[in-house]
């Protein structure tokens, strides 16, 4: 299996993104008083995510509560 690489202007910005998702699981856990892995699999579903992956749009260098305020709206 592949490691995912995150980048962005030629820089690795790998543990960037992952310490944001970190966060922001952190945050639907207890804004929605859920585990660990139910916040992972509520959020990997979400655009939001998909959006924090696309890393030229530099979602992940926002705060992990900027990006929960995204996930929020999303899902209402």
């Amino acid at each position: 299996m592949d490691d995912v690489v995150y980048e962005f202007n030629g820089k690795d910005i790998t543990m960037n993104v992952c310490i944001q998702i970190c966060s922001v699981l952190n945050l639907i856990q207890e804004e929605f008083g859920i585990g660990f892995e139910e916040a992972v699999m509520r959020f990997y579903k979400s655009e939001t995510y998909k959006t924090l992956q696309n890393t030229e749009n530099a979602l992940w260098a926002e705060s992990a509560e900027f990006i929960m305020d995204r996930y929020l709206e999303e899902v209402g």
